[in-house]
C-alpha cells in the first residue's frame, strides 16, 4: 500500500514537468489519476489500459520527469498484467524495464513484478496441456532467469520449482522409458531439493532414481538409493514414504536373494502399519501383503488382502483415488489370471480400463495400453475373436507411438496371444519384430530384449527348430548372468532352460554341464535362503524349483545317460526334491526341541495352533476373512521371529547334505535302493523311471520303466487288482522285469514309491510260479531315501498305547467330562461350537476291541507297560496329550478316512477344504458327534483327528505306529511325496508305520494285527520279519489279495 501511494505521489510530481505529446499535460494527469483510482478499486483491466496510455505518451523519455512518469506507469502496468493474468506481457514489459535506464530503487520495485509474472509464465510452461505435453526446459530456464531477482519471500516459490521441473521432466522420460535422460533429470532434481532442504521432495527424487536403477538392471545402486531414501524418510517421520520404500527394498531383496533383507523389511512394514492410521499407508501395506500371498500361491489369502485395499481405495476422496483404484484393480486382475479365474480377471481388467479413462484421455496412447491385459485374458480363455478385437484397438495407435519400448510391447503382446492359440509362426514373426524395434535403439543387453530371447527360444522349440532355440536360450542365459550374477535364481533357471534346449539340439555334453552347474548353485542358494523363510515362503519358493528338477530325469533318458556322472547329478536333484518341505519343517522342530528353550517351543506350538485355526476358518472363507488375514499375518511374524532364533542355535539345512554318496554309504552288503520317479513329457502322459543304487557302483543306474497309460489300459479300477492273477503278470513285466537284472535274488531291497506306485506293494506282487516277489527279496518300503541315511535312535522303552473298541456315539456332556482330564492349552484348536451336518456315521468295530485285548496280553507278556484306550476313553484329547511323551508302540484300531476335494464337497464336515492333510485322518471316541453336526461344548474336541492335527505333534519317541484302520495309506501324491496320514506321522517323528492301502474287513484286520504282535514277540521285535510272516499267514487263511495285500509297512 505504501509503495502504491509513493508511486502515485511520485508520478504526480513528475507529471507537472511533462511536456505534452499525444496527450496534453492535463490529459496525462487525468489519465494517471484515473488509472490509480481504477487500480485502487481493483478494476485492473481498465487501469492497465490507462497506465499503458500514459506510458505510450511519455515513452520518448525527453526529460527526467518524463522518464519517471514512464517508469511509474509501466511498473503499475506490470502489476495490472499480473492481476488480469496476462503474465507473459507483464513479464516481457518488466524485463524490458529492468534492462533500461532505471535507478536502483526503481529496479527493486520492478523486480517484484518481473519475478511474479515470470514465475506464472514458467508455471504455464510446466503445466501439461490436454495432450499431456509440457515444456519443462523453457519453464526451468525462465525460473533460473528470474531467481536472482526474487526477494526472500518469492524465492520460496521460485527456487523449489526449478528442481521440480527436472523431476517432472524425468517422470516424462521415465514414462517413455528413456531411462538415461530420466536419470539425469532425477539426479539434478535430487541435488536441487537437497540444497533447498526440501526433504520430502528429495526422498521422492531418490525413489525415482532407484526406480530407474532397477529398470536399467542396476540392482545394487537401486538398493543403495532406496536405503538412502528410507533413512531420510525416517528423519522426517514420513510413514507413507517409509512404507513405499520398504516395499521396494523387500522386493529387491527377494530378487537378489538377500533373505536377511526380506526379513528386515517385512518387519519394518509390520512396524509401520502398527503405528499408523493413515489410509494410504494401510492401502500400500494390504497391497503388499496381497502380492506376497499371490507369489506364494496362497490365492485366497491374496484375494482378501486385495479386497481390503479395494475397500480403502473406493472410499478415498482425494486426488490419488483413481490411481489407487487402478492399482488394486490391476492386482486383482493379475491374481485372477494366475488362479485361472478368467471371468473375474476380465471384470477387473474392465474396471482398470475405466480408471485409466480418468487418468488419461481416450485418444491418448497410454489409455490404449489398458487393452493389453484384456487381450491376454481373451487369449487365455480361447476367445480368438475378442482377443483380435482388443489387439486391433492397440495397433490402431501404432502410427502415433514413437517410443521403441512401447511399440515393441505391442508386438510382444500379440506374440504371446498367438502362442496361446498355438500359432507359433505368427508369434515368432511378432517377437522378431519386437526385438528389431528394440535393437534400433538399445543394446543386446537391454532387459526387455533379454526377455524376448527367452520367448524366441521357446517358440523356436515349439517349431522344432532346436538349433535356433538353443541360440536364443544361450543369449538369454548369458544376459541374465551379466544382469543378476551367477548365483541368482534367474540365472539358475536360465541354465536349466538352456540345458533342455541343448539336449534337443543334440549337444548333450553342454546340456549336462549346465544342468550340473545349475543344481550345484541351486543347493547353495537354498542353503542361504531357507533359514530366513517361513512355511508359506518355503512352499512358494520351492514349488517352481521342484518342477524344474523333474526335467533332469527325462533329459538323461533321452540322452541315454543311464549310468554316468550326470546320472548322479540327476539323482542328487531327485533326493533334494523328494520330501524337501517335510524335511525342512521337521528340521525346524528338531532344532527347537534339541537346543531351544521353553519360549521357543511355546512359539512353535502357538504357530501350529493358529495354523489349525486358520484352516478351520477357511471352510467358510467369506465369513472369517478378517480373522484369517489377521491371524495369517501374525503367524508370518511369529515364524519370522522363530526362524531368526533357529539361525542362532542350529542349522535347518543339514538334511540337504544327504546325496548319492551318503545314500550309497548307508547301504550294507547285498542291499539295494530303488528310488522311483515320474515325469510328464510334452506328449504321452505320465511316465515312470527308477534309480538303482548299490554299494559297489560309482554311479546310480537309471532305468526307464513304463507309461501310466499302459497301466490304465489294463482296466485296473481298484488297487487290490494289481495283485490279481489276471493283471499281475503284466504289472511285473512293466514294473519289475526292467529292474531285476540289477538286483541279486535274496538281497534287501529298499524302495521309495512315486505317484501311482504309492498304491503298489512290490513284495505282494504274485509271480507266475505262484510265489510272491517278496519270497525272493527282502523288501523295505521307505518314505524317502533320507530314512536310510538318517536312522534315528528312537526309544527302546517298553511303553505302548493302544486304541480300539472305540465308541463313536457319545453325548456331548460325556465328551466334556473326558476332555477335562487333559491339559491341552498349548495345542487346542477352537473347534468347540462347530455345527455341521452329514448323513454318514461311523459304526463301532467290535473286532477292534478283541484286537486290543489280545495285543495287550502279548505286550504285557513281553514286559511292556500298556495303556489301552477303549469305549468312551479314546478321545482326540487323549491322543493329543501324547505330544512330547509318546510311547514306543502306538496302535490305532479305528476308522480311517481319505477324501479328494471333490468327494469332500459331498460331506458337510469337510466341505470347503482342499488340503489333503485335512481330508485324511482317524475317527476317535465320540467322532460321530462332530461328523453328524451336534453342537459341542466349548473346549471339547470333536473326535475327528486329521492328518494336519497329527503333523503338529512330537511323536519322536515312537518307533512304530500301527494303523489298523481303513485307507490309512492313501493321500494326495505329489512330487514332494504323499500328503495324508503317512506324511503326518513322518513329520511327527515316527520311525515306522503299518497301514492299509484300501478298506479291509474288521475281522481280517483283527486277525492280522493279533498275529503281527505275536510274531513280533517271537522274532525279538524284528518288525519287518514279523510283518512279512503275518502277511504270509493271512494269505494262507484268506488267499484273495483283497484281504492281505492291503497291508504295508513304511520306514
Amino acid at each position: 500500500m505504501y509503495k502504491f501511494i509513493n508511486s502515485f505521489v511520485s508520478c504526480l510530481l513528475a507529471i507537472a514537468s511533462v511536456s505534452a505529446q499525444t496527450l496534453s499535460e492535463a490529459e496525462v494527469t487525468a489519465t494517471m489519476y484515473r488509472a490509480f483510482e481504477l487500480h485502487k478499486t481493483k478494476q485492473y483491466s481498465a487501469a492497465l489500459d490507462a497506465f499503458l496510455a500514459v506510458g505510450a505518451n511519455v515513452d520518448a523519455n525527453k526529460s527526467e520527469a518524463e522518464r519517471q512518469v514512464y517508469v511509474c506507469s509501466q511498473k503499475m502496468a506490470c502489476t495490472c498484467y499480473y492481476f488480469v493474468k496476462r503474465y507473459n506481457e507483464g513479464y516481457q514489459l518488466a524485463k524490458r524495464l529492468i534492462s533500461g535506464n532505471l535507478t536502483d530503487s526503481e529496479k527493486e520495485d520492478i523486480y517484484i513484478y518481473y519475478v511474479l509474472n515470470g514465475y506464472m509464465v514458467a508455471c504455464d510452461y510446466i503445466k501439461q496441456d490436454e495432450k499431456g505435453n509440457a515444456d519443462y526446459k523453457k519453464g526451468r530456464d525462465l525460473l533460473l532467469e528470474i531467481a536472482p531477482y526474487a526477494n526472500d519471500k518469492l524465492k520460496g516459490y521460485v527456487l523449489p520449482k526449478i528442481p521440480l521441473t527436472l523431476y517432472f521432466e524425468g517422470a516424462t522420460y521415465f514414462e517413455k522409458q528413456k531411462f538415461e535422460e530420466a536419470l539425469i533429470c532425477f539426479e539434478k532434481a535430487f541435488k536441487g531439493f537437497e540444497e533447498l532442504e526440501l526433504t520430502s521432495n528429495a526422498i521422492s527424487a531418490l525413489e525415482q532414481i532407484a526406480a530407474v536403477n532397477y529398470y536399467t538392471y542396476n540392482i545394487e545402486d537401486a538398493v543403495k538409493n532406496y536405503e538412502r531414501a528410507l533413512l531420510m524418510s525416517q528423519t522426517v517421520e514420513d510413514s507413507a514414504s517409509q512404507m513405499d520404500i520398504a516395499k521396494e527394498l523387500y522386493r529387491l531383496s527377494g530378487i537378489v536373494g538377500d533373505m536377511e533383507g526380506v526379513a528386515k523389511y517385512t518387519s519394518l512394514m509390520d512396524a509401520i502399519i502398527a503405528n499408523s492410521a493413515d489410509s494410504q499407508v494401510q492401502f500400500d501395506y494390504y497391497n503388499q501383503k496381497g502380492l506376497e500371498a499371490k507369489n506364494q500361491g496362497e490365492f485366497n489369502l491374496a484375494e482378501q488382502w486385495f479386497m481390503r485395499s479395494k475397500e480403502i481405495a473406493e472410499k478415498q476422496e482425494n486426488t490419488i483415488v483413481s490411481a489407487n483404484k487402478y492399482l488394486v484393480y490391476s492386482n486383482l486382475r493379475e491374481l485372477y489370471i494366475a488362479s485361472k479365474q478368467y471371468d473375474e480377471a476380465l471384470q477387473y481388467a474392465n474396471l482398470t480400463l475405466d480408471e485409466s479413462k480418468k487418468l488419461c484421455k481416450a485418444e491418448d496412447k497410454s489409455f490404449r495400453m489398458s487393452y493389453i491385459p484384456i487381450a491376454t485374458i481373451y487369449a487365455k480363455k480361447g476367445e480368438r475373436e475378442n482377443c483380435a478385437r482388443c489387439l486391433d484397438s492397440l495397433f490402431a495407435f501404432e502410427p502415433y507411438i514413437d517410443e521403441a519400448r512401447e511399440l515393441s510391447n505391442l508386438y510382444t503382446t500379440r506374440g504371446r496371444c498367438h502362442c496361446d492359440f498355438a500359432d507359433y509362426l505368427s508369434a515368432l514373426e511378432d517377437y522378431k519384430k519386437a526385438d528389431k524395434i528394440l535393437a534400433s535403439k538399445y543394446p543386446a543387453s537391454d532387459g526387455e530384449r533379454v526377455i524376448l530371447y527367452a520367448l524366441l527360444g521357446g517358440v523356436e522349440h515349439k517349431l522344432n527348430r532346436y538349433d535356433e532355440s538353443e541360440r536364443y536360450y544361450k543369449l538369454y542365459a548369458n544376459a541374465i548372468r551379466n544382469i543378476y550374477g551367477k548365483q541368482s535364481l534367474d540365472y539358475i533357471n536360465s541354465q536349466i532352460y538352456l540345458a533342455n534346449a541343448q539336449g534337443f539340439a543334440g549337444h548333450i555334453k553342454d546340456g549336462c554341464g549346465n544342468y550340473t552347474s545349475a543344481v550345484a548353485k541351486l543347493k547353495e542358494v537354498i542353503k542361504e535362503r531357507l533359514p530366513y523363510m517361513n512355511t508359506a515362503e518355503r512352499e512358494g519358493f520351492w514349488s517352481p524349483l521342484s518342477s524344474l528338477m523333474t526335467h533332469m530325469t527325462p533329459y538323461a533318458l533321452k540322452a541315454k545317460l543311464y549310468q554316468t556322472e550326470y546320472t548322479r547329478t540327476c539323482y542328487n536333484a531327485l533326493l533334494l526334491s523328494k520330501a524337501f518341505l517335510l524335511n525342512s519343517e521337521r528340521s525346524v522342530y528338531d532344532i527347537i526341541q534339541r537346543d531351544g528353550d521353553e519360549t521357543d517351543m511355546r512359539t512353535y506350538m502357538s504357530i501350529a495352533s493358529m495354523n489349525n485355526q486358520v484352516k478351520e476358518w477357511e471352510k467358510n472363507y467369506a465369513q472369517y476373512a478378517d480373522s484369517i488375514l489377521v491371524t495369517s499375518n501374525k503367524i508370518a511374524q511369529l515364524e519370522s521371529s522363530l526362524m531368526k532364533r533357529c539361525q542362532s542355535i542350529g542349522s535347518i539345512t543339514s538334511f540337504m547334505d544327504v546325496d548319492y554318496n551318503a545314500v550309497k554309504k548307508a547301504l550294507g552288503k547285498n542291499e539295494v535302493l530303488i528310488d522311483f520317479t515320474d515325469f510328464v513329457p510334452n506328449a504321452g502322459g505320465r511316465r515312470y523311471a527308477a534309480y538303482i543304487i548299490n554299494k559297489k557302483e560309482k554311479y546310480p543306474s537309471l532305468e526307464p520303466l513304463f507309461a501310466e497309460s499302459q497301466i490304465d489300459s489294463l482296466g485296473i479300477v481298484r488297487p487290490d487288482m494289481f495283485y490279481d492273477k489276471d493283471f499281475a503278470a503284466e504289472i511285473v513285466k512293466l514294473l519289475w522285469n526292467p529292474l531285476k537284472e540289477h538286483i541279486v535274488e535274496g538281497s534287501t531291497v529298499y524302495y521309495v514309491p512315486s505317484q501311482m506306485l504309492f498304491q503298489v506293494c512290490l513284495e505282494s506282487l504274485p509271480l507266475e510260479d505262484g510265489t510272491l516277489l517278496g519270497d525272493h527279496y527282502r523288501f523295505v518300503r521307505l518314505s524317502s531315501a533320507h530314512e536310510l541315511v538318517n536312522k534315528r535312535n528312537v526309544s527302546n522303552g517298553t511303553s505302548a498305547v493302544l486304541y480300539g473298541g472305540l465308541q463313536y456315539d457319545l453325548e456331548p456332556d460325556v465328551m466334556a467330562q473326558n476332555a477335562q482330564r487333559y491339559d491341552l492349552s498349548s495345542l487346542m484348536v477352537m473347534r468347540g461350537g462347530d455345527f455341521v451336518r452329514d448323513d454318514s456315521i461311523f459304526r463301532e468295530l467290535p473286532g477292534s476291541k478283541i484286537e486290543i485285548e489280545r495285543i495287550t496280553k502279548v505286550l504285557q507278556h513281553s514286559k511292556f507297560e500298556v495303556t489301552p484306550y477303549t469305549g468312551i476313553n479314546g478321545t482326540e484329547e487323549s491322543f493329543l496329550s501324547m505330544h512330547g511323551n509318546s510311547p514306543r508302540i502306538l496302535h490305532l484300531a479305528t476308522h480311517g478316512f481319505y477324501y479328494t476335494p471333490a468327494q469332500a464337497n459331498e460331506i458337510d464336515y469337510l466341505r470347503g477344504h482342499s488340503d489333503a492333510m485335512l481330508l485324511s485322518g482317524l475317527i476317535m471316541s465320540g467322532g460321530n458327534a462332530a461328523w453328524k453336526g451336534k453342537t459341542l461344548p466349548a473346549g471339547v474336541l470333536g473326535g475327528v483327528l486329521t492328518a494336519n492335527d497329527i503333523a503338529q505333534l512330537d511323536l519322536s519317541n515312537t518307533d512304530m505306529v500301527v494303523l489298523s484302520a481303513c485307507q490309512t495309506g492313501q493321500g494326495n501324491a505329489t512330487a514332494e511325496g504323499l500328503y495324508g496320514l503317512q506324511r503326518a506321522f513322518k513329520k511327527a517323528g515316527v520311525r515306522t508305520m503299518v497301514m492299509t492301502l484300501w478298506s479291509v474287513s474288521d475281522k481280517v484286520a483283527t486277525e492280522f494285527m493279533i498275529k503281527f504282535y505275536e510274531y513280533l514277540a517271537e522274532n525279538d521285535w524284528d518288525k519287518h520279519k514279523a510283518f512279512e510272516q503275518t502277511k504270509s499267514y493271512i494269505r494262507t487263511q484268506h488267499p484273495d489279495p483283497y484281504h492281505w495285500a492291503a497291508f504295508v509297512m513304511l520306514d
